[in-house]
């Protein structure tokens, strides 16, 4: 079976890391959008950290061998990116109120890279879990 480890999820975490700053950049210089760029640092910075948390108690558990545990933190994982999301788009936008709607691109570039990543990992962990019935 095709476990993951440590070393997969910071190597995928950094590859995604890198390939949505350059998609993200790059799509807000195609779009003339780059003075925006604060949000792109930002929610990289939110998806990574969130990513590595829920990695971690995935982890744990992996160890208690608890399925419930582990689609616990799927759920929670999910209401923080969504509400995290919209927290931060609204929030920045009330706060720099740009001129043009084309500031959410590299935003949702950046979301749907990470939500893809998130559900490969989450995937790849599920396997750590034997499916023994919990009692």
């Amino acid at each position: 079976m095709d476990m993951l480890t440590s070393k997969r999820f910071y190597t995928g975490l950094l590859t995604t890391l890198v390939v949505s700053a350059l998609t993200a950049g790059y799509s807000g210089e195609l779009l003339r959008v780059s003075e925006h760029n604060l949000l792109m640092y930002i929610s990289i910075g939110f998806f990574t950290a969130l990513a590595i948390g829920v990695f971690h108690l995935s982890e744990r558990a992996a160890k208690m061998n608890s399925r419930i545990f582990f689609m616990q933190i799927v759920m929670i994982n999910t209401m923080v990116k969504m509400f995290g999301s919209v927290a931060l788009v609204i929030g920045y936008f009330s706060i720099t109120k740009p001129s043009t709607n084309k500031f959410i691109v590299p935003f949702i570039i950046i979301y749907v890279l990470y939500t893809i990543f998130d559900a490969y990992f989450m995937m790849k962990q599920s396997r750590n879990i034997s499916s023994k019935k919990e009692g």
